[in-house]
């Protein structure tokens, strides 16, 4: 079968305090075109012309996507694999409706509410507040836990966009890689350990390794839990993606409340496959080869 590796491009600037980092998806386009024999990487700014054409030159029987941000917006991405499902051609990873959903918080957690799936509530402090239709953290720093209405207005007017508050859950925070059909049937667990008074993951914490919040919040795998709780975050984890209809891959963040209950803190379809990061990293963890891993992609599209 045919695969066309499609990446889009990193935008010429960045605006606000993002990193280009953040947008540069050659080397996981690489990563997984080195798995798969024939298979061709295409890199595309975004434009809906340009797609057609490439799709038209190489006809690919799937298209591993990797579309983060055509013309560098992030909020875009739901509406390239909107295009490819216009078009019918398959492709991997979630579909244009779950990408759509998961981009804003506010509807994600209504429809996890609706399922029964715990999540944070909203009002009271400690809170966090972070944008409401962003994803890899960006907007999220060490200032947007608040824990008084001053502090909490303050963070508001930091984000140019709108912003959503909740309550700030003080245990410890797991991430769930879940891969497969169905609910997804294979697993990864990761904890991430905050010391040196560092609370949250923050947008440094992702993405700038010289940064003391990076260096203050190691993610370890196969964290030492008690078996009930390993098999209640996988199983929230899997309701998450299941209630969100996720397809192919995913990260589901499970944070715990004061009690020590596990609840659904954010869901990330497509996760990034950068090389000895994300779901990258989660895979080979778990004993699989990347190589098993993109070959399933590829066969559940």
């Amino acid at each position: 079968m045919k695969v066309l590796v499609l990446h889009t491009l990193p935008p010429e600037a960045v605006t606000g305090d993002r990193y280009s980092e953040e947008f540069d998806l050659a080397s996981t386009a690489e990563a997984v075109a080195e798995v798969l024999p024939k298979a061709t990487v295409a890199a595309v700014r975004g434009e809906v012309g340009e797609v057609i054409d490439v799709l038209a030159a190489h006809r690919p029987g799937v298209v591993f996507n990797l579309g983060e941000a055509p013309l560098g917006r992030p909020d875009l991405e739901p509406h390239l694999a909107a295009l490819l499902e216009w078009l019918n051609v398959r492709f991997t990873g979630s579909g244009s409706e779950t990408l759509a959903l998961c981009r804003h918080k506010n509807r994600t957690k209504a429809v996890l509410e609706a399922a029964g799936i715990p999540v944070p509530r909203s009002g009271g402090f400690p809170c966090i507040v972070k944008p409401a239709a962003e994803d890899a953290s960006a907007g999220i720093h060490s200032d947007s836990v608040c824990f008084n209405q001053a502090e909490m207005e303050l963070a508001a007017t930091r984000w140019p966009g709108p912003v959503i508050t909740e309550e700030f859950l003080p245990g410890r925070e797991f991430v769930v890689s879940l891969w497969g059909s169905g609910e997804g049937e294979h697993w990864s667990v990761g904890e991430t350990l905050f010391q040196g008074g560092v609370r949250l993951n923050t947008y440094e914490a992702k993405w700038d390794s010289e940064s003391y919040e990076y260096r203050n919040s190691p993610l370890v795998y196969n964290p030492t839990m008690e078996d009930a709780l390993r098999e209640r975050v996988v199983s929230l984890a899997r309701r998450a993606w299941g209630a969100a209809r996720i397809r192919g891959y995913a990260r589901i963040d499970i944070r715990l409340n004061a009690a020590g209950e596990p609840a659904v803190i954010d869901l990330n379809p497509n996760a990034a496959l950068s090389p000895g990061a994300g779901m990258h990293r989660a895979v080979i963890e778990s004993g699989w080869s990347f190589e098993s891993f993109v070959r399933l992609q590829v066969a559940l599209a």
